[in-house]
């Protein structure tokens, strides 16, 4: 970070709760671990089924995103939220959570997603523990933006809960949990030497159990930039989707030379997110298919952003077509 630097204020919102929290918009942990109702998973176990709050998180984080960019910054009314938002918080009480939960849309499919998950890897065979009320977010926002020091005491608190779990691998569904897990928590955390996997990785290796699927018609990988370049996943996906029967079209930019979705600027600069958005849906759909998959719970969120109204284009996540088949 430069010195002196003052970091736009929906960024300090965002890492501000995450270090207090636990999550970047102080959703408690019932609300963040509500998806795994029903399924009655361990706490304890050699296999971790992460999932970081990730996917249940996006819908609140867009709503917040969408009122601070329609909020001059400078202006009175937006001293007047933050001023509420301090009062607010020392009832325990966190504002942005309560303005986006009233108008969040989505959140319903996105916490689904978990379960999905969840119910493909056990439908193959995998059992799993889960962390439950006491799962923490990451912080690979906190790694990402430029927070190394609230990083480094951070990682402590995660690394902690991940501990009294007792597992030796971790599974996550988001690729920045697996690369923050892989690459940065060993050399923040001493004697961090799990075994980091991520959804795509299990269901391929027993991808010979997988159901045909009851898609019809091709898709499109939009292949998420952490996915392929940081972690090289990209080829599994391809296997995964010939071995249930679905054609792949490729989209001129794929692999490692993807396109980026406009997620990774969307708090800093929300109207260029939704342009480079809205480009990689046309060269995603260049391809000759409407139907765009991908296996990231931003590149999710910044595609279907992206889409002009009224397109018929579908974006969905690879654990939303693989569950179809489980259901069938």
């Amino acid at each position: 970070m430069v010195e002196g630097m003052k970091m736009p204020a929906v960024l300090d919102i965002l890492s501000d709760n995450i270090i207090k929290y636990g999550n970047p918009l102080a959703l408690k942990g019932p609300q963040v671990a509500a998806w795994a109702k029903g399924l009655d998973l361990p706490v304890k176990g050699d296999l971790l089924f992460y999932t970081g709050g990730e996917y249940q998180l996006l819908p609140f984080i867009d709503t917040l995103v969408k009122t601070i960019t329609h909020i001059d910054t400078g202006s009175k009314a937006f001293s007047m939220m933050m001023g509420v938002r301090k009062v607010i918080n020392k009832t325990g009480i966190n504002a942005e959570k309560i303005y986006a939960s009233v108008l969040a849309k989505d959140k319903d499919r996105y916490n689904s997603i978990c379960f999905k998950a969840a119910k493909v890897l056990q439908g193959l065979g995998y059992e799993f523990c889960y962390s439950g009320n006491e799962e923490l977010y990451s912080g690979a926002l906190l790694y990402e933006l430029g927070y190394m020091e609230d990083m480094k005491d951070y990682v402590q608190k995660v690394a902690g809960v991940i501990k009294e779990s007792g597992a030796k691998t971790i599974v996550c569904l988001s690729p920045h949990a697996a690369e923050v897990f892989k690459f940065v928590y060993p050399k923040l955390v001493e004697g961090f030497d799990l075994e980091i996997r991520t959804f795509v990785e299990l269901v391929w290796e027993r991808r010979d159990k997988l159901a045909k699927s009851q898609t019809t018609g091709a898709v499109v990988i939009h292949d998420s930039c952490r996915l392929a370049r940081e972690l090289g996943i990209h080829q599994e996906l391809r296997d995964i989707l010939e071995s249930v029967g679905v054609e792949v079209k490729e989209a001129p930019q794929n692999r490692e030379w993807t396109s980026c979705c406009g997620g990774p600027i969307k708090m800093l600069f929300p109207e260029l997110s939704h342009v480079i958005g809205s480009r990689r849906v046309d060269e995603l759909k260049a391809s000759g298919t409407d139907h765009i998959l991908t296996s990231c719970p931003y590149c999710l969120s910044a595609l279907e952003g992206g889409l002009a109204k009224n397109d018929p284009a579908i974006v969905e996540d690879l654990i939303e077509l693989l569950y179809r088949g489980v259901k069938a």
